[in-house]
């Protein structure tokens, strides 16, 4: 396939996360860089060894060399950019939320379709092997329904000062939009868009800042989901998980980029088979370079196959399992990857091997509207 250009907008942090991510890519290349400052220009310069950087977007869209525009800036310049990024006829991968309202996105979803092109952003839990693991066994119904989701977001605000961007509604649009989309996108992948949901902001005491939130969101089937984020410990005290109880399985996901997953389940021996073998086996193919051990521990086990009831329902199993699913690289490592997959996944379907990202634009709305559901708008 031939390699597609790649111009970043906002030379910060994540635009150096991307440029290590993608260095070695054969699918895409960063060819320039936008930043409104000098600072941030010369240093993305010095790392990337790329001369060609500009002090606005203005100078770098009409680029003609650029397939893909990158926008990496804070999420109050994410509409504007976007906006003026497909206007020019260039397809764009968003880090999230892509825009600060469901309405706005609407607006850049027309604009892909005005001027043909393709458009994704940056869910990177979709593209982690443990939660296609997750999504196989809802799709699967390996064990029941879901019944319940909760996420327990303990994050890290050291680098946040009370003057970051991060805390100012206008430029963030709050933690349910700046943090919170990427598990609302979670939570729709795996058990599609909730009917309602509500939350609540939890101020700092005599700051106005909102650093907590909690929020309780109602899918098919009866199906809830709870979220709670905290910005509100040092980075090396963070912790995060993410847990869907199934009626026959507690699933749990350690940590923001997740790099373990527990399933402790009511299992017959051919479910124990495919959650060895079959299961496994995809994982592995799923996100290049990294790979997935499996452990088991028996928990219990019944002579024959013993009838069981929860929920109203009768099921037999064999044994009660718990399969420990790790993967082979650090966090960092696998964010890297789940970035690139993400960037490289839209290069496909820019250069015609695939009809659409596996992450679009709708995808980005549904998101948004569920944050919006969790403001009260």
């Amino acid at each position: 396939m031939e390699t597609c250009n790649v111009g970043i907008i906002g030379l910060g942090g994540f635009a150096r996360l991307i440029s290590t991510a993608i260095k070695e890519s054969e699918k895409v290349r960063i060819i320039a860089g936008a930043d409104t400052d000098a600072g941030r220009i010369e240093k993305f310069k010095e790392e990337t060894g790329i001369e060609k950087a500009h002090y606005n977007a203005a100078e770098l869209l009409p680029d003609p060399e650029i397939d893909i525009v990158i926008i990496a800036a804070p999420p109050a310049y994410h509409y504007d950019l976007g906006r003026l990024s497909l206007s020019s006829g260039k397809h764009v991968f968003f880090e999230k939320p892509g825009a600060l309202a469901p309405e706005d996105m609407l607006k850049l979803i027309k604009l892909t379709e005005t001027n043909k092109v393709k458009a994704s952003i940056d869910f990177v839990m979709r593209r982690n092997p443990l939660y296609f693991i997750l999504k196989e066994l809802c799709n699967k119904n390996i064990f029941g329904l879901p019944e319940r989701a909760y996420l327990e977001n303990y994050a890290h605000d050291d680098s946040l000062p009370p003057e970051h961007w991060f805390w100012d509604y206008e430029k963030s649009g709050g933690i349910w939009l700046e943090h919170g989309v990427h598990f609302f996108d979670l939570a729709n992948w795996l058990l599609g868009l909730p009917k309602g949901a509500y939350g609540k902001k939890i101020p700092r005491d005599n700051t106005g800042i909102i650093d907590r939130v909690l929020g309780t969101a109602y899918h098919d089937n009866n199906a809830v989901v709870s979220y709670y984020h905290g910005f509100t410990k040092p980075e090396a005290f963070e912790n995060t998980s993410f847990s869907l109880i199934f009626e026959r399985a507690y699933v749990k996901a350690d940590g923001w980029i997740p790099i373990k997953l527990t399933v402790d389940a009511m299992i017959n021996p051919e479910v124990e088979k495919y959650m060895m073998k079959d299961l496994l086996m995809k994982a592995r193919s799923y996100l290049p370079d990294i790979d997935i051990t499996l452990e088991t521990k028996l928990k219990n086990s019944w002579d024959g196959a013993r009838t069981f009831m929860g929920r109203g329902k009768e099921y037999r199993a064999t044994a009660r399992v718990m399969f420990t699913y790790q993967l082979s690289k650090d966090r960092w490592e696998v964010y890297r990857a789940c970035v690139r997959q993400g960037i490289e996944d839209l290069a496909l379907a820019v250069k015609d091997k695939k009809t659409e990202p596996d992450v679009t634009l709708h995808d980005a709305k549904k998101a948004l509207d569920v944050a919006f559901m969790m403001e009260g708008k």
